[in-house]
């Protein structure tokens, strides 16, 4: 196997200098590196932009992961989620850390038949809670009006 490097990033490579490229090939035919010096560093920056290619295609593919997700929904449901922690501290007059076990899951919230059901729900989630409800109570189920269940992601096959 034979060390070839390019111009001036040998002389990086020879002063000690950072950021020197070394790229490692394989000996051609009788082993020299003779008369085909010229073609191998041809090939050598054709294999290194297809490898960039390459690097380009895979950032493509993950960049696909987060298409999968409807970001519009999820950032209104995490607006959402957060309101509902603030509005729960204003409720039970604590800090989420000391606030008692409130679950309210929107996604069930969701599969409610209509706003009564949906109102009942949550009267019986914040059954503990001594102040008034019925005011967070209104004001969220304004806010989930239109929203979608989240669904988990659909698996592309490739």
């Amino acid at each position: 196997m034979s060390v070839a490097t390019g111009g001036s990033e040998a002389a990086a490579a020879a002063g000690g200098g950072g950021g020197s490229r070394v790229f490692f090939q394989s000996p051609r035919g009788g082993g020299g590196s003779g008369g085909s010096s010229g073609s191998s560093s041809r090939e050598d920056s054709v294999s290194a932009a297809a490898a960039v290619v390459q690097v380009q295609q895979r950032r493509h593919q993950q960049g696909k992961v987060t298409v999968k997700y409807d970001r519009k929904e999820l950032r209104k449901r995490l607006v959402l989620e957060e309101w509902i922690v603030e509005q729960l501290g204003q409720l039970y007059g604590c800090e989420e850390e000391e606030m008692p076990e409130v679950e309210i899951d929107i996604d069930d919230l969701l599969d409610a038949a209509n706003e009564e059901e949906r109102a009942l729900k949550l009267q019986e989630t914040l059954v503990d809670c001594y102040k008034p409800t019925e005011e967070f109570i209104k004001e969220l189920l304004t806010r989930i009006r239109g929203m979608r269940k989240l669904s988990p992601p659909q698996k592309k096959s490739i």
